[in-house]
């Protein structure tokens, strides 16, 4: 694997972890609300970022040599 491919990894991965990172600050806020809209809102959004992180770690995995494989 090329340089400018572990580059994306890492950058891919990172993202990830960020994601995740910050879906689960969301979650401890949002169990500390009483408002169940604004609760159901946050608990999408926490879905939303681990999919996010999910996807991104799927495109990680998808780099080989350099190439993207593409759907």
């Amino acid at each position: 694997m090329n340089r400018p491919s572990r580059s994306v990894r890492k950058l891919l991965d990172s993202v990830a972890s960020n994601n995740e990172a910050a879906a689960l600050d969301v979650m401890r806020a949002a169990e500390q609300l009483k408002d169940e809209v604004l609760r159901q809102r946050l608990l999408n959004l926490i879905h939303q970022l681990h999919q996010d992180a999910y996807d991104l770690r799927m495109a990680r995995d998808e780099i080989q040599g350099g190439t993207i494989k593409l759907a």
